[in-house]
């Protein structure tokens, strides 16, 4: 009897199944690094750029964006009255290279009415640039863009004769003289020199017509 006992204790500890401890299950958490890297990359890819003058009764700041290499897009153009917005042009198609490139200017009177006009750089390249321009309109005080002006190269303003000149070279031996003046609203070419090619041409207008020599 006494030897029963300790087999059928025995017996009773094996059929006793083992409890394995439970795994907790991992919990994947992604840590905010990356989103403090994205805030950073944003940061360092865009730069504020802006500039300001004064003049004609009014603040004029030319906004837009720099990014590393240099390149700025400009994007909006305010003029204040007094410290209240007076106009705001949107100019969110035009990008130079880098800051040297800039030219922001309101000290020319691009249509010779006696009013400035706002000047602001539109293409840059090595031997030519070109700027857009919006002029003053004396009935609203606002200023409207020009677009004919768009593409006058190296453009420049004879006030005495009231007349405006493009003089520039494609290539060595291609060039180009061209003059300009107003008549009712309207810029007019009045002549042109060309050599393009070795050919040589004279354009000058008569009679409202441009006469080809």
């Amino acid at each position: 009897m006494n030897r029963i006992f300790p087999l059928t204790l025995i017996v009773l500890c094996s059929c006793v199944k083992k409890t394995e401890p439970k795994e907790e299950p991992i919990v994947n958490e992604t840590a905010p690094v990356q989103q403090v890297e994205n805030v950073q990359t944003e940061d360092m890819a865009s730069v504020p750029f802006s500039r300001s003058l004064k003049g004609n009764g009014f603040t004029y700041t030319l906004e837009g964006l720099g990014i590393p290499d240099g390149q700025i897009s400009f994007k909006s153009i305010s003029i204040l009255n007094k410290n209240k917005l007076h106009q705001k042009i949107r100019v969110d198609t035009i990008s130079v290279l880098n800051e040297r490139e800039v030219i922001f200017n309101i000290d020319n009177d691009a249509n010779f009415d006696g009013y400035n006009d706002i000047e602001l750089i539109n293409q840059a390249g090595n031997y030519t640039s070109s700027s857009s321009f919006w002029l003053y309109n004396q009935k609203s005080r606002k200023y409207d863009h020009y677009k004919p002006l768009d593409t006058i190269q190296n453009i420049k303003f004879d006030r005495k004769r009231k007349e405006i000149t493009s003089s520039y070279h494609i290539g060595p031996v291609n060039t180009y003289s061209k003059t300009y003046q107003w008549e009712k609203g309207k810029l007019l070419m009045m002549s042109a020199h060309i050599i393009e090619e070795g050919d040589e041409i004279h354009m000058y207008r008569k009679n409202g017509k441009m006469v080809v020599e």
